[in-house]
């Protein structure tokens, strides 16, 4: 072959790999404008019976005279590992069956204490147990540990994140860490399962919570938070109900919801109305109201962004506090989720909060930034945990509450 022929042949080499390479750019370009975030479904019409209070909570399995509410806490997969040991401890109770078996005769006999769970609440690494909890049951026993507990997750969202072909998803300003992080979850653990699959295996109400960065509130995937929002709580993914739960700033974006509040028939309630005209700012009842006063107007808040909700309350219990503040009390948050017949109520806070020592705090060293800054985070949630312990014991010692478990109560 002559040297014109080889040279010829050379630039047509080179030729069909520029022309491969541009138009490997071009797909990679196209994947980057094409990358979104999952847009949460609208709700066609508001119906209160449905959205405005979680599903009935009492099962047939469970005693009406006991209300037994799980909060999990924070604190990535050792929380999920120590609620994951709750559940399986309080498996091993067994008590005897519920004493006013008015829902079913048959459940009068010994169960375990595990079935006597209404509500699960949950924040950050708990609700990764909470929610598998809620899809699968007793079978969390089974392989939760194998599928999330002793997986190194950190390593694989890490290699995730590292992935050229992610580099071109990650550009784009509408698709963040969180999207990447709650495909993983959604293939590791829940398997496309949307809120529509809680409850199959007799499951308890299970409340994943977040926080909305933009005014510090704390958020919760409930069929009321949804339907202010007019969208579909049945539809949305559990994976990233879970990725915003567990979405700690800097490490993870922000999951971002539409507001499409009007569009559905939702209208404001009148305790809302009552405690905004009212205006005692010292009220908890009022700074609630202008929560739910703010979702209904999406014209000032078009977008929700949501975060980690340790952020708000690292306990996980502030959704049932929130819903007790705005129905005015214990007695009548259960008077509004049907539970008339209670008459003991049980709140088990699983805490995985670990108290860390620095070593600059005993040598008198000056701490860096990254010390600083952790220090700070951890003592505002510290002490903001502090604050939301006693306010549920404050709402525990009042005197309607005492009077209710007492059983003088008129309901």
């Amino acid at each position: 072959m002559s040297l014109e022929s080889l040279l010829r042949l050379a630039r047509v080499a080179s030729f069909r790999a520029v022309a491969m390479g541009g138009m490997l750019l071009c797909y990679l370009f196209l994947l980057s404008a094409c990358a979104h975030y999952p847009v949460n479904p609208k709700l066609e019409y508001f119906d209160a019976a449905i959205h405005g209070k979680p599903p009935a909570i009492l099962s047939p399995e469970r005693s009406e005279d006991l209300f037994l509410v799980l909060a999990f806490s924070g604190g990535g997969t050792r929380a999920a590992a120590l609620a994951y040991g709750v559940l399986e401890a309080l498996a091993k109770i067994d008590i005897p069956g519920p004493a006013n078996a008015v829902h079913s005769p048959a459940s009068t006999g010994a169960h375990a204490l595990l079935d006597e769970i209404d509500v699960i609440s949950s924040v950050s690494g708990g609700s990764f147990t909470a929610a598998y909890y809620g899809l699968y049951g007793e079978r969390i026993f089974e392989d939760f540990m194998d599928h999330f507990l002793t997986r190194n997750i950190n390593r694989a969202l890490l290699f995730r994140v590292l992935s050229p072909i992610n580099w071109f998803r990650l550009a784009s300003p509408r698709f963040g860490r969180s999207e990447l992080a709650a495909e993983y979850y959604d293939q590791i653990l829940f398997d496309g399962a949307t809120f529509a699959n809680f409850g199959a295996h007799n499951s308890p109400f299970i409340q994943i919570q977040a926080t909305d960065i933009v005014d510090g509130f704390y958020f919760g995937f409930t069929p009321y938070q949804f339907g202010l929002l007019c969208s579909d709580l049945a539809a949305f993914p559990v994976s990233r109900a879970v990725a915003a739960s567990a979405a700690f700033p800097g490490a993870f974006t922000t999951i971002i919801l539409r507001n499409y509040a009007g569009l559905c028939g939702v209208k404001e309630e009148p305790w809302v109305t009552q405690a905004l005209e009212q205006r005692d700012v010292t009220s908890r009842t009022f700074h609630t109201a202008t929560q739910v006063r703010g979702y209904l107007h999406p014209e000032t808040k078009p977008f929700i962004f949501l975060i980690d909700g340790g952020i708000a309350d690292n306990l996980g219990i502030r959704g049932p506090l929130e819903l007790v503040a705005a129905r005015g009390g214990v007695r009548k948050a259960l008077e509004y989720l049907g539970l008339q017949q209670t008459r003991r109520m049980a709140v088990i806070v699983v805490n995985a909060q670990t108290k860390k020592t620095y070593e600059w705090g005993f040598l008198g060293k000056i701490p860096g930034l990254g010390g600083v800054l952790g220090a700070s985070s951890s003592v505002m949630i510290n002490r903001y945990t502090y604050e939301t312990v006693e306010l549920l014991r404050r709402y525990f010692r009042e005197r309607d509450c005492r009077s209710f478990w007492s059983g003088s109560s008129p309901y």
